[in-house]
């Protein structure tokens, strides 16, 4: 629990980062929900909370917290 705890933590990060990037300073005042322009930011948030989560996990793996996949 604790490994994934730490992993989450760091990908809703990335993910809050980006989301509030592009809601409010990219696209302020935001993009409205329905249209697909927001969806597609979403999306790209998710990579970057991928991106921010990966050395969290790699640092999870060496110190054994974590198993490799």
């Amino acid at each position: 629990m604790k490994a994934d705890t730490l992993s989450i933590i760091a990908f809703q990060v990335g993910l809050f980062l980006g989301l509030w990037l592009y809601q409010e300073v990219v696209f302020s005042p935001g993009l409205p929900k329905t249209s697909a322009a927001y969806w597609m930011k979403m999306q790209l948030s998710m990579v970057l909370g991928f991106f921010t989560a990966w050395p969290v996990n790699a640092w999870l793996v060496r110190i054994g917290w974590k198993e490799k996949m």
